[in-house]
């Protein structure tokens, strides 16, 4: 019996479409993957007030697997990428599956110079170690393209 590969699958609520992609593109990864551990994470943050319950982003998110198993959890912290990060650690994630910024240039520039951009993929490339492998996909397209490390 081979072990469990485990993919870490971070998205938003209530599920927009890029979200919905990059947790089909997460689906088929640990579908590809058999067996697979697919672990759904969604951040809270205090500074939003956001109160997203474990109950209903799991209800959300079934119709999207088409049929893939995955856990679902909800964290709270005030940095989404410093709770991504603390979340594959400690789940021992082989994948990290993230959706890419869908913001234009300037306003990723402005973010970037005022603090405020969580640039997750970067984030975790710099912090995780070589063994986890960040993908990141091209939420904004139609088929997503899936750039991985």
């Amino acid at each position: 019996m081979s072990e469990l590969t485990t993919i870490l699958v971070p998205i938003r609520y209530p599920l927009r479409d890029e979200s919905a992609r990059t947790l089909a593109t997460a689906g088929r990864l640990a579908h590809d993957n058999a067996p697979a551990d697919l672990r759904v994470l969604h951040v809270n943050l205090y500074q939003t007030g956001d109160a997203t319950q474990t109950e209903e982003l799991t209800q959300s998110i079934s119709s999207t697997l088409d049929g893939v198993e995955a856990s679902v959890t909800t964290r709270r912290g005030f940095l989404v990428e410093e709770v991504i990060l603390e979340e594959a650690t400690q789940i021992g994630a082989e994948f990290v599956v993230v959706g890419s910024s869908q913001h234009p240039r300037w306003r990723n520039l402005l973010r970037r110079l005022a603090g405020n951009d969580p640039a997750i993929a970067t984030y975790l490339r710099e912090n995780l170690t070589d063994k986890i492998e960040i993908m990141e996909v091209d939420a904004a397209a139609r088929a997503p393209a899936v750039q991985a490390d």
